[in-house]
């Protein structure tokens, strides 16, 4: 479905290289973490495959075609079939939670339909099934800044459950959340993801949540991937030299381990 090969990219804003030379491939349906330390790129390497910004060298394919070789018409249109759930969603303090699920699906409503759905939602039943599973049930019509940290982070993270999206980001979805919270909303958007055949691919901290919820994880060292394969190949030395200060990393660091090619039934 999307292809990084050799991919250099700052972030958001930036000019300098946090990921370097990264080559990843996410197949359609397929369920990926994405763990590193604070820096390794995690937030960049999601950034890019959002489309939020060209990357300074290397080729993205997105569907056969390459987005930042297409008019920017065409970029948008390829982007509207990916959703995208910041660690910090982008809510408005005073808008009702309903509307504020609902705006994910903007993008492929017409003009008249999105000033309707800003003041009166049309699709409230929509926005309710996405917060259920995701135990917000009872705050469909509370106004934003009622919530609670981890609740706004549940509020952006069923926005990715009404898009009309095939690829499926959330950046560090767990972060606000306490352990027993975080592992129900992993498996909900496991499930979700899987029933919609969507790719889902989430930058996890919580290393315990990414090895037990996903079938295939990528680490990054350093703006580098230093592994990619089922979590059953992560040992204690890789988990250990992983997360050690950035800041022994050397600058021609090598994999530590290579990528496992991955059967095509882990895929899915």
């Amino acid at each position: 479905m999307i292809s990084l090969s050799g991919i250099d990219a700052a972030a958001l804003g930036g000019t300098s290289a946090v990921l370097r030379g990264v080559s990843l491939d996410v197949a359609a349906g397929e369920a990926v973490a994405v763990i590193g330390a604070s820096g390794a790129g995690k937030t960049t390497l999601l950034n890019q495959l959002a489309l939020m910004q060209a990357p300074l060298a290397g080729r993205l394919v997105l569907d056969g075609a390459e987005p930042w070789a297409q008019p920017r018409r065409e970029r948008q249109r390829l982007r509207a079939g990916i959703a995208l759930a910041p660690q910090q969603p982008p809510l408005p303090p005073r808008q009702r939670v309903a509307v504020a699920v609902l705006a994910a699906r903007l993008p492929q409503m017409s003009l008249v339909r999105s000033l309707r759905t800003l003041w009166s939602p049309p699709d409230a039943p929509l926005a309710l099934a996405a917060l259920t599973p995701l135990g917000l049930a009872d705050k469909l019509w509370l106004r934003v800044d009622r919530l609670s940290g981890g609740e706004r982070q549940r509020v952006g993270l069923a926005r990715l459950l009404v898009a009309d999206a095939r690829l499926w980001l959330a950046d560090e979805p767990l972060a606000a959340l306490d352990p027993t919270r975080a592992g129900t909303v992993l498996a909900v958007l496991r499930q979700q993801a899987a029933e919609r055949g969507a790719s889902l691919v989430c930058s996890l901290h919580q290393v315990d949540l990414a090895l037990k919820h996903f079938p295939r994880v990528v680490a990054l060292r350093a703006g580098r991937v230093v592994f990619d394969g089922p979590p059953g190949a992560i040992d204690e030395d890789l988990l250990e030299e992983l997360y050690r200060s950035q800041d022994e990393a050397p600058p021609e660091l090598a994999p530590l381990v290579q990528p496992v090619p991955l059967p095509q039934a882990m895929c899915r």
